[in-house]
């Protein structure tokens, strides 16, 4: 079993809490930001939302961390984005549009199935190091096109709910005066524990 590695709690809580505390500090800027306006010029599916995204915060953070695209995970999985400080992989964040696109898609994907973002943490597939080692925390950026924050927070639960896993996997305000950020809390396959931040933010 991959069990969180504990030569990362060198001062992983304390690092991992500055490092959460600046993507919601940034997040509301990203929409407006020069990165947002050239890089989604042209095409404005998930992959480009997700390079603007890491390009933003890789020029906000001053060299303090190093987001990456596509980061190798377990097996020929990837993740969306790699967060490094230093040459240590600490986080890793998936990437979701909402509504999810149409094709051959599910519009639950956020949650379970092929592709199933909350899933994949939970299969182990997602939210390794470099060394394969689980993350105890990582998260979840939905770029939401339609619709409220309120009407993704009861969907995504229902969502939750509709796969067969617990009331206490549910997302959580993690403010109670915003609603553009959750936490969940989930058991993986080999009972070890997860936390996922998700982060939400309108565009265009």
């Amino acid at each position: 079993m991959n069990k969180p590695n504990p030569q990362h709690k060198y001062d992983r809580k304390t690092t991992i809490k500055r490092l959460i505390e600046f993507i919601e500090k940034e997040l509301h800027n990203f929409p407006n930001s020069q990165e947002f306006i050239d890089i989604l010029k042209l095409k404005k599916n998930e992959n480009q939302h997700t390079q603007a995204f890491s390009v933003f915060m890789q020029a906000k953070c001053r060299s303090k961390y190093s987001f990456q695209r596509e980061v190798a995970q377990k097996g020929s999985y990837t993740v969306d984005i790699g967060v490094y400080k230093g040459s240590l992989l600490i986080f890793v964040i998936e990437a979701k549009i909402l509504p999810t696109p149409k094709g051959d898609r599910k519009e639950y994907e956020y949650v379970y199935g092929k592709g199933g973002a909350i899933q994949r943490f939970k299969d182990n597939k997602h939210g390794l190091d470099d060394k394969n080692n689980l993350l105890e925390q990582n998260a979840i950026i939905a770029y939401i096109k339609k619709e409220t924050f309120e009407h993704w927070f009861d969907k995504i639960n229902e969502w939750i709910l509709e796969a067969g896993w617990c009331v206490e996997e549910c997302l959580t305000p993690k403010y109670l005066n915003q609603n553009d950020k959750h936490l969940s809390r989930h058991t993986r396959i080999d009972n070890t524990a997860l936390k996922l931040h998700h982060f939400w933010v309108k565009v265009t």
